[in-house]
């Protein structure tokens, strides 16, 4: 269904300047292998692999707070290893996604809002496990995103949108 592929710049060539930051960011940070400074007030971190997510619809940004004009979000629902969503920035377009969580990266199938085309992309991502008290809790982080609490207006149009968008119900 999705055998088109795209390699990145050719991408870029075809979006607007929303989904360009998009995969300027995440590309930047994937290939240059850079961190994200992280303040933890926990005894002790480490990484493991590979990677999940619980069931349920998630938003992330790359900055802490919702609806920030020129900033970029990220919003899904997942379902075992399925997922579908929108990557957008506030008052401006959105692309669709739906793909599919591997190992330590979320395989995407990004679904171009101008040409409906549909490029393969693969977006990093890790489980953290933070042990405090002996106890631990896990978060998927997605580097150059940070996870937000709860779906904004928005985010619930976009989900949505996307979820019609890409034929999936999950």
């Amino acid at each position: 269904m999705f055998n088109n592929y795209i390699n990145p710049q050719q991408w870029l060539q075809r979006q607007g300047k929303a989904a360009a930051m998009v995969l300027g960011l995440c590309l930047s940070l994937g290939v240059a292998g850079t961190a994200l400074a992280e303040s933890v007030s926990v005894a002790a971190r480490r990484d493991q692999a590979p990677a999940n997510l619980d069931d349920g619809e998630y938003v992330y940004g790359s900055v802490p707070e919702a609806n920030q004009l020129g900033e970029t979000y990220m919003v899904f629902e997942a379902d075992g290893d399925r997922i579908v969503g929108g990557f957008y920035m506030p008052s401006s377009s959105f692309d669709c996604f739906e793909g599919r969580l591997e190992e330590n990266q979320l395989a995407l199938n990004i679904q171009d809002s101008y040409s409906d085309q549909t490029y393969d992309f693969n977006l990093a991502i890790r489980r953290d496990t933070l042990v405090a008290a002996g106890q631990g809790a896990t978060n998927a982080n997605i580097p150059g995103f940070q996870p937000l609490d709860g779906l904004t207006a928005t985010d619930e149009q976009v989900l949505e949108t996307c979820r019609g968008v890409m034929g999936e119900s999950i």
